[in-house]
């Protein structure tokens, strides 16, 4: 019979690519792909980079049982609001709803190359932005933005 002070397994602990989310769920990164596992089953498996499956694991994991927001929010690095920003994307759109935020892309001009250049013309030429706006048929506001870019 083995003393009572005596570790029965020594190597045990978990590596430093394991994150454990809770009791039951933990995740696994190395390199670049990612492996969430339930009970010691894969539920889910991704590249880190890839932000829409990453997403998927967080809401599964909560919409389950198998996990806490804040639980989720605490391993994945990130706040129990965007967790709640998830949950609240996959209920209104599905999975697809997770690929991306509402609103225009971020980095994209709205408007196309030939008004952004006849905007330019018509203000060099000494118009008021609300001139080039009628003009052009955009707000004067958005010729404001275009001008500052």
């Amino acid at each position: 019979m083995a003393a009572d002070n005596e570790d029965w397994f020594p190597n045990a602990g978990c590596s430093p690519d394991t994150r454990v989310i809770n009791h039951r769920c933990l995740f696994r990164t190395q390199d670049d792909p990612r492996i969430v596992l339930v009970s010691g089953i894969i539920v889910s498996q991704y590249a880190v980079s890839d932000q829409m499956a990453q997403a998927n694991p967080m809401v599964s994991l909560v919409e389950q049982g198998w996990a806490y927001q804040n639980e989720v929010a605490d391993a994945f690095g990130c706040s129990v609001r965007t967790v709640r920003r998830h949950l609240r994307r996959f209920e209104e759109g599905g999975l697809s709803a997770l690929g991306h935020g509402s609103g225009y892309p971020s980095g994209r001009s709205r408007l196309q190359g030939t008004r952004t250049r006849l905007m330019l013309r018509l203000k060099s030429e000494g118009h008021s932005n609300r001139e080039v706006a009628r003009r052009v048929g955009v707000s004067e506001t958005a010729v404001r933005k275009s001008l500052r870019r």
